[in-house]
């Protein structure tokens, strides 16, 4: 993969984010062949935590703006140069409604993609999704590596825009997992022609190896849920989780996913790519939660509740937000392709696939949930000093 990427220049934004960081930091350390990385921020410089190389160029953008904000003092030299964009940048919180996520999560795309269509040696617009865009589908399907496309997101994004509405939201859980979907179907729409990749994230965990495993943000998705068990005193859950499979992937092949389809040499001008296990050597979901701690299960309502009386008011509460929270997947069995995801093991080299390794046949879930909850129990204690 290191020939692929030699004097290749790339924009990230996201880069401060959890996958984003991790990207970074794997574009630094291991692709040395990449001749510039410019990084956009928002608010607030990147502090000396972040990565050193003196390839990156940190610039002050906003991805809700047209042209994401960039000054004009650099966008020639960005629209010149760059051949590869990551757009990582989400606004990732369940508990805000869909104006602000369309803002931050659809259109924020958009713009990215009207820039993109400037750039002089543009080879992949790559955009992540989630895996929640397609949650509004029936339990137990196959979802595949495309675009479900019934060319009706151009009157809801009006709808939500111009009339303060919903549309659709109803359909989906949150207004982040619509805000994902609209952006899937206008990206399609609107850009048949550019070269754009789709990657659906599923459920990101800590790392398998890199930057160590078990390297995590507690603060998302499954590994909140892990947190929430582990030390949060949540114990009690449906019995449907018993079976079922949440998807969910390590934070490093994720990035190592993005990284080689980024370059794989069949790309086409739009695709869709899953970064997921797709239920290869996956447990269930309630497995993983067995692994964080001591866990019940309830047959009913009126189970739970009387299961809930027994915590104290903190535990109950928060048992009941991550029910709220995770309920689809504790009841649902997706299956996620990913033909797309894994065209690059046909091409990488053993050595390429040691150092970036993307397969997730290979991967140790217990080895990898078990040093999730000792990093946690790590950083409790070290708050707690």
């Amino acid at each position: 993969m290191d020939k692929a990427y030699e004097g290749k220049v790339v924009l990230v934004t996201g880069a401060t984010g959890f996958i984003g960081s991790v990207l970074l930091k794997t574009l630094s350390e291991k692709l040395k062949g990449v001749r510039q990385i410019y990084c956009l921020y928002h608010s607030t410089a990147p502090s000396q935590t972040h990565v050193h190389d003196k390839r990156i160029v940190w610039i002050k953008g906003d991805i809700t703006q047209k042209n994401w904000g960039i000054p004009s003092s650099e966008l020639q030299e960005i629209r010149d140069h760059v051949e590869i964009i990551f757009h990582l940048a989400a606004y990732t919180r369940w508990d805000t409604g869909i104006q602000d996520q369309v803002h931050a999560n659809t259109l924020s795309a958009l713009y990215g993609a009207e820039l993109a269509a400037t750039f002089k040696k543009l080879e992949l617009y790559l955009v992540t999704s989630s895996y929640w865009a397609q949650c509004n589908r029936s339990a137990a399907e196959h979802i595949e590596e495309r675009i479900y496309q019934d060319l009706t997101a151009e009157s809801e994004l009006d709808e939500i825009l111009t009339q303060q509405g919903n549309a659709r939201l109803s359909e989906w859980p949150n207004a982040y997992a619509y805000s994902k979907n609209l952006m899937e179907r206008l990206l399609h729409q609107r850009y048949p022609n550019l070269p754009i990749m789709v990657a659906r994230i599923t459920s990101v965990t800590g790392a398998w190896t890199y930057p160590r495993i078990g390297y995590c943000d507690f603060a998302i998705s499954l590994p909140a849920f892990i947190r929430a068990i582990a030390l949060g005193g949540v114990k009690y859950f449906p019995a449907s989780m018993q079976t079922a499979i949440n998807d969910m992937i390590p934070v490093d092949i994720c990035v190592n996913m993005l990284l080689a389809n980024a370059v794989e040499p069949s790309n086409d001008l739009f695709q869709v790519i899953h970064c997921s296990s797709a239920t290869r050597n996956i447990p269930t979901l309630g497995e993983v939660a067995e692994m964080a701690g001591h866990i019940s299960y309830y047959k009913s309502a009126q189970e739970f509740g009387e299961a809930l009386s027994q915590l104290n008011e903190k535990q109950a509460k928060l048992n009941k937000i991550i029910i709220g929270a995770y309920g689809f997947a504790m009841a649902s069995r997706f299956r996620f392709d990913d033909a797309h995801v894994r065209r690059p093991l046909q091409w990488m080299s053993p050595e390429s696939l040691s150092r970036f390794p993307i397969d997730v046949e290979a991967l140790e879930w217990t080895a990898i949930i078990a040093a999730m909850k000792k990093e946690l129990l790590m950083l409790a204690a070290e708050k707690a000093a």
